[in-house]
């Protein structure tokens, strides 16, 4: 295909017009390579790519993940219930918690605390992990030029949110069992060399993280995209690497590099709320418990974080999503394809705006409805079973 983007869709064809010239109802029209451009794409015009899907639907992109980061914290006022101690609240309102011998000792005896946490850390990421891998959604969409809602996100693939998280679990479970002889030689190494093997040790960890997250990072996208199985997705998002396996852990260590910047950026803001905190107990609420003191700064810090972590997940699922697209490109000349699909002229019940709102370019469906309309029609009077058999 020849470089740069493509010219956009006649929004003609896009409306068509029924057997004998009846005139269909006008809605949203086709438009590849409006959005970004519909080939091959390198690093930076990924980055740009996912920029300009998140300018497109910034309501499913960002409100997806705001949403779950509000799941998150109802998670943790939960847990605040449940463990209503001081050293729980203490460490959720101060990182230098742990410093106090008494409280570290305290939680690390405590077997309901140290099993409800791992639970909401398990529960939170695979929240996050969900929200990351809708996004393939509106990257898909954005493809033909479609706007997508936050509703109609959660609404195109409802059906599979079961098995997305079957996924995930599948997925931790085989990466926490592999991660414990990793884990173990690793810390190994660092004991019989006296930490002199820090050099050596924490890049290679580093660099088999980011393999690790190439390997099975589009699993969860093409259980959404192409209504895959648990295990076979994984499958699939290795196969998807075939070729290129140094290029993507090169954008995933680049994404990680780059997620790492910003969070110790952002987190510049909670150390100073953290701060506050000594404030709010002492001179500007004299009298008032300490309790209330913690819990503004819990809240505060919160919230702050609930939105760091959309933007983070909102651009870290934008660019996996088209790095799955891009990925497809180089296989399977995907973007010959869904140029084709846009190009052909339409069944009459496709064209409504129903049809195209619920079009996810690229999908299992569409690809289904595509080549279906290309073979050749049995003519009049032949039998369709017989003439499909053949």
């Amino acid at each position: 295909m020849p470089p740069g983007p493509y010219p956009p869709h006649d929004a003609r064809r896009s409306r068509g017009s029924g057997p004998q010239g009846s005139a269909l109802p006008a809605g949203p029209t086709l438009a590849p390579g409006t959005v970004f451009p519909l080939r091959r794409m390198v690093a930076d015009e990924l980055f740009s790519a996912a920029a300009a899907v998140i300018r497109r639907s910034p309501r499913a992109v960002l409100g997806v993940p705001f949403v779950a980061g509000l799941v998150n914290f109802g998670l943790t006022l939960t847990l605040m219930v449940l463990l209503p101690s001081s050293a729980y609240t203490r460490m959720l309102t101060d990182p230098a918690a742990f410093e106090d011998a008494d409280v570290a000792l305290g939680l690390a005896t405590d077997t309901a605390f140290i099993w409800l946490t791992l639970a909401s850390s398990a529960l939170t990421s695979l929240v996050i992990l969900v929200a990351a891998a809708y996004m393939a959604l509106p990257t898909l969409r954005a493809a033909y030029g479609l706007r997508t809602s936050m509703a109609q996100t959660v609404r195109l693939r409802l059906g599979r949110l079961g098995p997305v998280v079957l996924n995930l679990l599948v997925l931790g479970l085989i990466l926490g069992v592999l991660a414990v002889p990793v884990l173990f030689l690793a810390v190994l190494v660092l004991v019989l060399t006296l930490f002199l093997g820090a050099v050596v040790v924490l890049p290679a960890l580093f660099l088999v993280l980011c393999w690790v997250t190439a390997a099975v990072m589009y699993a969860p996208v093409t259980v959404i995209v192409e209504r895959l199985g648990p295990l076979a997705a994984i499958a699939r998002s290795w196969r998807l690497n075939r070729g290129r396996w140094w290029r993507h852990i090169g954008l995933v260590a680049l994404l990680y590099v780059i997620l790492g910047i910003v969070f110790s950026i952002a987190s510049a803001p909670l150390m100073i709320a953290v701060a506050a905190t000594e404030l709010l107990e002492g001179s500007l609420l004299p009298g008032a418990p300490a309790e209330w003191a913690e819990f503004i700064v819990f809240a505060v810090s919160e919230l702050y974080g609930t939105v760091v972590t959309t933007l983070f997940v909102g651009v870290v699922g934008t660019v996996v999503s088209l790095m799955y697209l891009n990925a497809r490109i180089r296989q399977e000349a995907l973007d010959v394809t869904l140029l084709a699909a846009a190009e052909q002229d339409l069944p009459t019940e496709a064209q409504h705006a129903g049809s195209v709102e619920r079009l996810v370019p690229g999908s299992i469906e569409h690809l289904h409805d595509h080549f279906q309309d290309r073979l050749p029609q049995p003519a009049a009077g032949v039998n369709r079973d017989a003439a499909r058999a053949r």
